[in-house]
C-alpha cells in the first residue's frame, strides 16, 4: 500500500512540475501565429488584431483610443490617432512641416521628437517605409531608456496616415524581449486597417 501511495505521489509530482515547465516555456514564446489573434474595432473607425495574450486596459496613455497589455509578458500596445488636417496646418503654422515629406513621414518626425524629450535614445533604425493595407506608413524600432524605469524599453513605432486622420501605433517590451515579440508586433502593425 505504501509503494502504490508513493508511485502515486510522484507521478502526481511528475505532472505538476511538468505543466510547471511548459508554462514556462509558453510564457517566454510570442505567438506569430495569427490564429492567435482576435480582431477588435475602435469607434466604427479602425481595426486591428491584437494577440489573444493582451487585455484591454485603460492605464497607458489618456490620449490612447486603443490600450492593451499583458503585464506578465511586459507587452504593451497603444493607438494614438490626431486630426490629419489640424496636424498639417499646426506644424506649418509652426514652420515645422516639411513639404518635400509625406504626411505620415512628418507626423513620424514630430512623434521622434517627442520621443527623443522624454527619453535617452540608445539604438534608433532607419525609418522604413510601409503600404498598410492601402496607407502610406512609416515604421521605426527605438531602444531606449525611461527615467524612472531600470529596465531598457524596445519601442516598435508606426506612423499611418488614414483618410481624417493620422495614427501612431506605438508596441513596446523590455529589450530583452523583443526578439520573443517582435513578429506578435510586426502583426498588430500589418494588420491595421481603416473600417469604410
Amino acid at each position: 500500500m505504501k509503494k502504490l501511495f508513493a508511485i502515486l505521489l510522484l507521478t502526481i509530482l511528475g505532472f505538476s512540475l511538468t505543466s510547471c515547465i511548459d508554462f514556462k516555456v509558453k510564457e517566454k514564446e510570442g505567438t506569430s501565429d495569427i490564429a492567435n489573434f482576435n480582431q477588435v474595432e475602435i469607434n466604427d473607425e479602425y481595426q486591428v488584431s491584437l494577440p489573444k495574450y493582451m487585455r484591454k486596459t485603460s492605464d497607458l496613455n489618456d490620449d490612447a483610443s486603443l490600450q492593451y497589455q499583458n503585464v506578465f509578458k511586459e507587452t504593451y500596445v497603444i493607438v494614438i490617432d490626431e486630426s490629419k488636417d489640424e496636424f498639417v496646418e499646426i506644424f506649418k503654422d509652426l514652420d515645422e512641416y516639411n513639404d518635400n515629406y509625406s504626411i505620415a513621414e512628418n507626423y513620424r518626425d514630430v512623434q521622434l521628437q517627442l520621443f527623443a524629450e522624454s527619453m535617452n535614445i540608445e539604438k534608433e533604425t532607419t525609418p522604413v517605409s510601409l503600404d498598410i493595407n492601402g496607407l502610406d506608413a512609416q515604421m521605426v524600432e527605438i531602444d531606449g531608456k525611461v527615467e524612472g524605469i531600470e529596465d531598457k524599453i524596445c519601442y516598435f513605432l508606426s506612423f499611418i496616415e488614414g483618410d481624417k486622420k493620422v495614427y501612431m501605433v506605438m508596441a513596446w517590451t523590455m529589450v530583452s524581449r523583443k526578439n520573443t515579440y517582435r513578429a506578435d508586433f510586426e502583426n498588430i502593425t500589418k494588420s491595421f486597417a481603416l473600417i469604410n
